[in-house]
């Protein structure tokens, strides 16, 4: 035989070879088979001896012994692992029954016409009782199977000592399914010796087996009740204040609090154990889920070219991960930090390669370079940019204003330069709360760049689009890994004032609502994504004190008085600006006299900046930064007063 042919049999023979440690299964398989052919005798003809009936059909009423076992190998029963069996074996089980008495079926219609031994007068009904007895019992075996297995694989409070007995706060599906993966999967270490539930009709039902003791206000009961020792909150869906309920009941009862990610994280619908972690700040600020409009998102993004400039921060690489996921032809990311590229590249590289037609690619590339700009968008030629390169940090800024300036404000001009010479469909500026009546050279540059975009629009009438939105939790830099920093050194906490206040939100969320927010189609749009309430800055310490298992009172806070640059509260509006309601939930757009500032006017300050900058002009750069402040919008009050501050 050819060595081709002889490779290409291996390979049919071994997709066909059913599992050795099937064997079992198919000996009982053959068994109940038998069983269901005898009863179905019995229960056909009412009669007790169902061999004495089944004698003048002996041929036909044995072939499912012949045909089903080898139909079962040909389905893939014996290749499955029926520990974990669910919906789909179920199904699979069914269809290999039904084929198989289908083809018995077809046999007996054809023997029948030759009038073959045992077919003639042979009852039809028959073979409907086997296969309904047939699916019940190889089903039913198999099932039975999985019970007895998961009930070896779990195990009581204290009977592992790596298993920590655990109450389920939430006794719908993601409970649920937590209960049954911890029951497969000894060494996750969930004992789960309860659930609480807020709904009333569940209180005293039993989810696998496991009481329901009611809701919240029952946990003390079910821990007295079940000596637990962990809280595992499974609502993906709950809002940060039940979070925070719920953590504070927990701990207040020397529980340690674990929960799931919140439904944005659980992206791919599957919950692994892996993924149930300590309580974040994130999960106590969560807000209620927004509706994404997945289908006007994709409208832009699936098929296309995507740029994303900054594409190593926190935002931009948050951005590619939600970008890669829409499915775009290509996706470009440009950064001028190496590591940071090489991180995103390695990180997004991979998966791309699982994302069917999509091009992965990586520039190493400065803003700041107009020549650059201008080679990456002809090169790449993208449909869509999103610029997120940017000097965010207003410290900083505040001590290097030109550096500022060159960045925030000659960067976005570059880029947008570029973008209108080759025509390009789309234009996302990340924009932020501190460009709203700026105090600090980095809020005034943002500002500036939002002048920037609303002129380009104009000029081209494209969707040349802003989107601005406070502080993002877990970027770099923040607050919050701040205070963990602080707190891993045993404190103290420093905080520029007790009643500062900013506005949060997780970096999935704004990127998700940037994307939607981009699908506008309107040209020079500023929009806002609804930030909820502002959060007192002492009150997000204390969040982090008490999830680090101290009490506030056990870690000092330090005033450090407000730096240059900042400022009490930020606003995500003028005041002399109004707002409307988009058709995406969580967006709002602006409307403002000073976006009708001229484009010329515009240019002609960018013009002037940008040689201040480049001179390292610290004083002029400051006095321009005002005019760009007050740019058309002269009722707006001077303001700006670090940006006039003194010369370096």
């Amino acid at each position: 035989m050819p060595e081709h042919l002889r490779a290409l049999l291996s390979r049919w023979a071994a997709s066909w070879t059913w599992v050795p440690r099937g064997r079992h299964l198919f000996v009982y398989d053959v068994l109940a088979t038998a069983a269901s052919i005898l009863l179905a005798f019995a229960m056909r003809f009412d009669a007790s001896n169902a061999l004495a009936w089944m004698g003048p059909y002996l041929p036909i009423a044995l072939l499912p012994l012949l045909v089903l076992p080898p139909v079962y190998i040909v389905m893939g029963l014996y290749r499955r692992v029926w520990r974990y069996a669910s919906i789909d074996e179920m199904f699979a089980l069914t269809a290999a029954v039904a084929v198989g008495y289908g083809t018995c079926f077809v046999i007996f219609v054809l023997v029948s016409v030759d009038g073959l031994a045992g077919s003639p007068g042979f009852p039809r009904s028959v073979w409907f009782i086997e296969a309904l007895l047939s699916l019940a019992s190889v089903g039913g075996g198999r099932f039975l199977l999985r019970a007895i297995l998961e009930q070896r694989g779990s195990y009581p409070s204290g009977s592992n000592g790596s298993a920590s007995p655990t109450i389920v706060y939430g006794a719908g599906e993601t409970g649920a399914t937590v209960a049954r993966v911890a029951a497969r999967d000894p060494a996750a270490g969930l004992a789960i010796v309860g659930f609480i539930d807020d709904d009333p009709r569940k209180r005293n039902v039993r989810l696998f087996g496991k009481r329901v003791y009611g809701d919240l206000d029952a946990l003390a009961e079910a821990v007295r009740a079940t000596d637990a020792r962990q809280l595992l909150i499974a609502m993906p869906l709950a809002s940060g204040a039940a979070v925070r309920r719920a953590f504070e009941t927990g701990r207040a009862l020397g529980l340690e609090v674990r929960t799931v990610p919140p439904a944005r994280e659980l992206l791919s619908g599957e919950l692994r154990l892996e993924s149930v972690r300590r309580v974040s700040v994130e999960d106590l600020l969560r807000r209620e889920p927004v509706a994404i409009d997945d289908e006007a998102v994709a409208g832009y993004i699936n098929g296309a070219s995507v740029l994303v400039t900054g594409g190593g921060g926190s935002i931009g690489s948050e951005l590619c991960r939600q970008i890669l996921a829409l499915g775009p032809r290509r996706l470009i990311v440009l950064d001028h930090h190496e590591e940071a590229l090489w991180t995103i590249e390695r990180e997004l590289g991979e998966q791309s390669t699982g994302s069917q037609g999509v091009v992965f690619e990586t520039l190493l590339a400065d803003v700041r370079s107009a020549g650059a700009m201008d080679a990456a968008i002809a090169e790449s030629r993208p449909d869509v940019v999103f610029h997120a390169a940017a000097l965010k940090h207003v410290p900083i800024v505040e001590q290097f204003p030109a550096e500022g300036v060159l960045t925030n404000v000659l960067g976005t001009r570059n880029v947008l330069r570029a973008c209108e010479r080759e025509e390009v469909g789309r234009f996302v500026l990340i924009s932020t709360d501190k460009a709203v009546d700026p105090v600090s050279a980095m809020g005034a540059t943002k500002r500036m760049a939002e002048h920037l975009v609303v002129a380009s629009a104009r000029r081209t009438g494209r969707p040349y689009v802003a989107v601005r939105f406070g502080n993002v939790l877990g970027s770099s830099g923040s607050v919050v890994p701040t205070f963990q920093h602080q707190l891993g050194r045993g404190g103290p906490l420093t905080i520029t004032h007790p009643d500062v206040t900013r506005y949060f939100m997780t970096i999935a969320e704004a990127v998700s609502l940037i994307l939607e927010a981009a699908s506008s189609a309107n040209p020079g749009e500023i929009y806002v994504l609804d930030m909820g309430e502002p959060v007192r800055i002492v009150d997000l310490a204390h969040d982090l004190i008490r999830l680090s298992g101290l009490d506030p009172d056990q870690v000092p806070i330090v005033y450090t008085g407000l730096r240059a640059g900042e400022r009490l509260h930020e606003s995500l509006f003028y005041d002399h600006e109004t707002t409307e309601q988009t058709i995406h939930p969580g967006v709002l757009r602006v409307r403002s006299p000073a976006d009708e500032a001229a484009p010329t006017a515009v240019e002609r300050l960018v013009d002037q900046l940008a040689q201040a900058a480049a001179d390292r002009e610290v004083r002029a750069v400051r006095a321009l930064l005002r005019d760009a402040h007050r740019l058309g919008a002269p009722a707006e009050a001077a303001g700006l007063e670090s940006v006039a501050g003194p010369e370096r």
